[in-house]
């Protein structure tokens, strides 16, 4: 047994009203807390799937990862302690604002902050803050999220420690490198990573369940003034219908439906993909000329 699911992220941003807007004005969360230092972002019956620490430099901060039982957070503290990635226990401080039972931390070979824990407080009352028709969460997990890496091999192993395989691969011509599309679960990739000259996080996805909530979002979004770094499209390799717009954290955000399910890895054939869409997500990484 290993991971189950990418299950919350934590970010930084100067300014928290701005992130609670984008969030539940664009995006349909809801608002679980907020204190002058941090704000909880609630989108399922979880306490909170995401959370912003007020912080002068924006950016991410931590990927926290279900691992089911203690005994297999045990197991995988020691296969990395093995590897040369030791563990910090997670304080009860910390521990209680994630709202989990047990959490270890550890850094990997880009120097990103990552939690496997257990237990994870959940049953809590989800009210979205507009009408819509709800997240693609549940087993699948939160979503996806994106690196762009200059240690892809050490990367690759670390991730592949934590149960993570590969999907399938995307050569991403205006950048002339491939990115690697990473599965634990039934949905088609929990965690991508690109081959790059510097460290950086590059986007995270989140699934609604319509095509509407994707168009509702993508008005919202133009209303409040975000900026869309890539226009309404639909993805080659997970077939997700989305759009891209830049967060209060300084990083993409997509925010799409209709994702690929690998209901049966037998059956699943590993390819390659020469465009990152079949249509659109005009933006840097799919100019439109």
């Amino acid at each position: 047994m290993s991971l189950h699911t990418l299950s919350y992220v934590g970010f930084n941003a100067p300014d928290l009203d701005d992130w609670r807007r984008y969030a539940t004005g664009v995006l349909g969360m809801e608002a679980a807390d907020q204190t002058d230092q941090t704000l909880r972002l609630r989108m399922d019956d979880k306490h909170h799937r995401i959370a912003v620490h007020k912080a002068t430099a924006p950016g991410f901060a931590y990927s926290g990862w279900d691992v089911g039982t203690r005994a297999e957070l045990d197991r995988l503290t020691a296969e990395l302690a093995a590897l040369g990635y030791p563990a910090s226990d997670g304080t009860a401080e910390e521990c209680t604002f994630r709202k989990v039972v047990e959490m270890r931390s550890f850094t990997d070979p880009g120097g990103n902050r990552v939690e496997l824990f257990y237990g994870q407080l959940s049953g809590c009352p989800f009210n979205p803050a507009r009408q819509f028709g709800g997240f693609k969460l549940g087993d699948l997990g939160l979503g996806h999220i994106v690196f762009i890496t200059q240690h892809l091999d050490a990367m690759m192993t670390f991730y592949g420690v934590l149960g993570l395989t590969v999907s399938d691969y995307i050569y991403i011509k205006p950048v002339q490198s491939k990115a690697y599309f990473m599965h634990l679960n039934a949905r088609h990739h929990s965690f991508a990573l690109l081959s790059g000259p510097h460290e950086a996080f590059h986007h995270i996805m989140i699934e609604v369940n319509t095509l509407d909530d994707v168009g509702m979002a993508n008005e919202l979004a133009l209303r409040q003034g975000r900026k869309v770094t890539m226009s309404l499209g639909k993805h080659t390799n997970d077939h997700v219908v989305s759009f891209y717009t830049m967060t209060p954290s300084g990083f993409e955000l997509e925010y799409g439906c209709g994702g690929r399910i690998i209901d049966d890895l037998d059956q699943w054939q590993v390819v390659e993909y020469d465009d990152i869409s079949y249509w659109g997500h005009l933006g840097p990484l799919r100019p439109p000329v």
